[in-house]
């Protein structure tokens, strides 16, 4: 393959990702096979945001179909669209449609996620665990795809939908909520209904600790690895994603018994 054939993409937060025609290619591990059986599973169970997995070329990159359209990557402030209500419940019914899809996605045996080894539990299912508006492809301000499956791994179904609802409420504290382009405070709470009415979740006590223990999840790891030595955690760390978390989890405590009472 020839070199100077190759785009550098935008995003690849834990490492560089490059067009190639109409693939992506993409640093592999060994968790990568496990990902793409997720990515045929899923497909043929008829969620077509997920990329089609192409396999590996000859540089150990994982190969996936390009979805065309515009991601964000990590363009501040977002684009207006990011923020508007008609993508926010797209991406609630899309995070529901991957949930029913990958429910009899059942990997036996102790799995070499990116995460770590894991087993997967009774109670769990392969999550994206990253389902943020910087891996959502869109066109005309609608979702077409869901990009970057290389977090996948167990999980609950909740934690997966705290994370969406973090991301895209946005649950964030005030500060990184103005970076993202909100000028004045969104109505979270409202927000929030229509996010869980998109995704079909009636049961809904509890779900801001939800919320907070996954932004906790997210801290930890990223200190964790950052400690183990990995420079891209290392790198998030200095541009400031662990204050923004912290941010996130101040906010949480002061305002999240209320917007509970709001669901």
């Amino acid at each position: 393959m020839d070199d100077e054939l190759e785009t550098p993409l935008t995003g690849g937060t834990l490492g560089p990702v490059a067009r190639v025609g109409d693939t992506v290619r993409r640093a592999g591990g060994p968790w990568t096979p496990v990902v793409h059986a997720l990515l045929r599973h899923v497909r043929a169970r008829g969620f077509a945001l997920a990329p089609e997995p192409l396999g590996v070329d000859d540089r150990d990159r994982e190969i996936l179909a390009y979805i065309p359209g515009t991601t964000v990557g990590w363009e501040l402030p977002w684009p207006r669209f990011v923020r508007d209500d008609r993508l926010l419940e797209e991406m609630g019914a899309a995070t529901a449609a991957f949930h029913r899809a990958v429910a009899d996605f059942s990997p036996e045996g102790i799995v070499p996620w990116q995460s770590g080894p894991a087993r997967l539990g009774p109670e769990e299912i392969v999550c994206h665990h990253d389902l943020a508006p910087y891996n959502a492809v869109t066109v005309g301000g609608r979702l077409v795809g869901i990009i970057d499956w290389d977090l996948a791994g167990p999980g609950s179904t909740r934690s997966d939908l705290a994370f969406v609802a973090w991301q895209w409420v946005p649950l964030h504290g005030p500060g990184v909520t103005r970076m993202f382009g909100w000028r004045r405070p969104p109505d979270r709470a409202r927000r929030l209904r229509l996010l869980l009415d998109a995704y079909g979740l009636t049961e809904r006590d509890g779900f801001l600790d939800d919320v907070v223990e996954r932004v906790g999840y997210n801290r930890d790891v990223m200190v964790r690895r950052a400690a183990e030595g990995n420079e891209a955690y290392r790198r998030l760390i200095d541009e400031g994603h662990l204050a923004g978390m912290d941010e996130a989890l101040g906010f949480l405590a002061e305002h999240g018994s209320r917007l509970q009472d709001q669901l």
